[in-house]
């Protein structure tokens, strides 16, 4: 029974975050690959789950309409938005669409992954590595609380 629940404890729980969303946006823009941001560029610090899109075009894509659940539809229809609207996150005078195009980071006044929109001038790209499993890769807060309850379990089957 221990190893069962085990087991089951490590699968990894299903992702929140939509993986289609960032192949779209290469297919919308014709983009020779995914967005370098991978999920950080909705999502706080590239951690997914619901609630943690509020990045700056995380959150300026979800006020023209973005919805979670890989709803791609949502999603083009936002950047259409962002797109009409003129839409800059960052204020860097580079709207969030063309930064997209252009594979810099919608979220930082210079395009690089860490400034915090402080920086000068738009136009440099910092590409931030892939997450290691996707968007989905996060630590699982189940499997600390099983790793936490282990010894407990352990004690009580014998």
């Amino acid at each position: 029974m221990l190893r069962t629940l085990l087991m089951v404890s490590l699968v990894a729980a299903p992702a929140f975050a939509s993986d289609p969303y960032l192949g779209f946006i290469q297919t919308k823009y014709s983009l020779g690959a995914q967005p370098p941001q991978s999920c950080a560029l909705c999502h706080t610090n590239g951690v997914t789950g619901s609630g943690t899109v509020n990045t700056l075009i995380g959150s300026a894509l979800r006020a023209r309409g973005l919805t979670g659940g890989a709803n791609t539809t949502s999603l083009g229809t936002a950047l259409d938005k962002l797109a009409t609207d003129a839409i800059d996150s960052d204020g860097d005078g580079v709207t969030d669409v063309a930064e997209l195009m252009a594979g810099t980071n919608p979220n930082t006044f210079d395009g690089t992954a860490t400034d915090g929109g402080t920086g000068g001038g738009g136009g440099t790209t910092t590409e931030v590595p892939a997450l290691k499993y996707g968007c989905g890769a996060a630590v699982v807060p189940e499997l600390l609380l099983l790793a936490a309850l282990l010894p407990l379990l352990r004690r009580r089957a014998r």
